[in-house]
C-alpha cells in the first residue's frame, strides 16, 4: 500500500515518535510511506528517510494556516496514497478533510490524547467529522482515551478501536555509574528521573514540590518547553538548584543512557494518552511512580488486579512523598516493581503490536471493534 502519516508539527513528544515509529515499520514491511508534518517546533525526525515538512518553523502565521488545507490536498493528489493515519486534533482535522476531497479510501484518524483536552473548535470539528464519515476509522491509542468519547453519537463510536503504543527499545551499554558521569550526576544519589516536554500537562511544578518534600532525593528531567524559566525559577526558590538538574531535550539516543542512571521513575501528568516515557522505563526494568489516571491504570495494571508501578492519587502530596520515601528505603520493593514492569511492556505493549493494528485497519481488516 501507499500509506502517508500526518502529524500537526514535528518535535520529541510522544505521539510524533510514535507516528515515525509506525512508518518506518509499515515501511519494513514493504509499504511505500512518508510522514508529514505541518510545520517543525524542532528538527527532532528532520533527516529520518521518508519525513517531509510543509513549513520549516516553529509557528504558523494566519497565512499558513489558511493554505494547509489546499497544500495537503495538493501533495494527497500527487502521492495518491491507499490510506491517511494522521496524528493529533489539527493533522485530523486538516489531513483527513483534504484525504476525504481527494479520495482517499482508508482515512484512519487517530486520538492520540483525550479529546476532552482539545480546544473547543477542534474538539467539535473532531466529532463531526467522525460522525459524518470524513473518518473511515478512528484509532484511540487506550481504553482510557476510548472512553473519553463515550457520550459521542454512535456513527463515530462504531468506528473506534484501540491500537496500544509500541516502542523499539535498545538499552544503554553503560553501568549505572557510567551513565550518572555521562550526566553530570553523584553515583551515591538517589535519583529520579521524569522525561516530556515542559507544560502544564505534566505537573512538574508538583513533581518539584513532591522532591522538595524528600531529602536525599535528586531529580533529572529530560524536555525542554514554554515551563522552564518558570519551573527553573521555582527550584531555585525551594533551594534544588543542586539536586534538580534540567537536561534540555535530549536526542532519542541518550534516553536509554540517562534512564539506566536512575533508580526510579516518575510521572505526575494530570493526563496522557499512553505515555511513551512510561514504556521507556518499563523497557529499562525501572520502578515507576506514576498518576493515578485511568490510562497510566491502564499501563502499569494488569486485569488480574495486578501493578507493576506504584499510582498515586494527583492532588494528595503525602501519597506521593509516602510511595517516594518506600522507594527509596526499600530495594526488594524496586527490584520486584522493576522485573515486573518490564516482564509486563514486553508481553502487553510491543512494536509488532502497535504496526500490526494500523496495518490491519489501513487494510480494511479492523475485524470487531471494542465500543466505547
Amino acid at each position: 500500500m501507499r500509506i502517508v502519516g500526518i502529524a500537526s508539527f514535528m518535535n520529541a513528544a510522544g505521539a510524533q515518535s510514535a507516528l515515525v515509529r509506525l512508518m518506518a515499520g509499515l515501511r519494513a514491511r514493504g509499504h511505500v510511506t512518508e510522514t508529514w508534518f505541518f510545520y517543525q517546533e524542532q528538527d527532532t525526525f528532520a533527516d529520518h528517510a521518508g519525513v517531509k515538512t510543509f513549513h520549516p518553523k516553529a509557528k504558523l502565521s494566519a497565512i499558513d494556516y489558511a493554505g494547509l488545507l489546499p497544500a495537503t490536498l495538493q501533495r494527497l493528489r500527487a502521492f495518491r496514497p491507499d490510506a491517511v493515519i494522521t496524528f493529533l486534533p489539527l493533522a485530523c482535522i486538516v489531513g483527513q478533510a483534504a484525504a476525504a476531497l481527494a479520495g482517499v479510501k482508508r482515512r484512519v484518524a487517530s486520538l492520540r490524547t483525550p479529546p476532552s483536552t482539545y480546544s473547543a473548535p477542534l474538539r467539535t470539528l473532531d466529532r463531526a467529522f467522525g460522525a459524518m464519515g470524513v473518518y473511515t476509522d478512528i484509532v484511540a491509542v487506550s481504553n482510557g482515551v476510548r472512553n473519553d468519547v463515550a457520550t459521542y453519537p454512535a456513527a463515530y463510536r462504531k468506528k473506534l478501536s484501540v491500537v496500544h503504543n509500541g516502542i523499539d527499545w535498545t538499552p544503554s551499554p553503560l553501568s549505572a555509574a557510567e551513565a550518572r558521569s555521562r550526566f553530570g550526576i553523584p553515583d551515591d544519589a538517589f535519583l529520579l528521573v521524569a522525561s516530556g516536554r515542559m507544560k502544564a500537562q505534566k505537573r512538574y511544578s508538583a513533581m518539584l514540590d513532591i522532591v522538595h518534600a524528600q531529602p536525599g532525593v535528586r531529580l533529572a528531567i529530560a524536555g525542554d518547553g514554554p515551563l522552564q524559566r518558570s519551573l527553573a525559577q521555582q527550584r531555585d526558590a525551594l533551594g534544588l538548584t543542586k539536586r534538580v538538574t534540567f537536561l534540555g531535550a535530549l536526542k532519542k539516543a541518550e534516553m536509554p543512557h540517562l534512564l539506566r542512571a536512575a533508580d526510579a521513575f516518575i510521572q505526575t501528568s494530570g493526563f496522557e494518552g499512553q505515555s511513551n516515557a512510561i514504556l521507556e522505563a518499563m523497557h529499562e526494568g525501572l520502578p515507576i511512580l506514576a498518576s493515578d489516571i485511568p490510562t497510566q491504570r491502564e499501563t502499569l495494571c494488569d486485569g488480574n488486579g495486578a501493578a507493576y508501578g506504584v499510582l498515586a492519587p494527583l492532588d494528595d502530596q503525602g501519597a506521593w512523598v509516602a510511595a517516594l520515601v518506600r522507594l527509596q528505603q526499600d530495594a526488594a520493593y524496586r527490584a520486584a516493581l522493576a522485573e515486573g514492569a518490564r516482564s509486563h511492556v514486553e508481553k502487553s505493549f510491543t512494536l509488532n503490536a502497535m504496526i500490526d493494528g494500523f496495518e490491519r485497519i489501513a487494510l480494511g481488516q479492523a475485524g470487531s471493534r471494542a465500543h466505547a
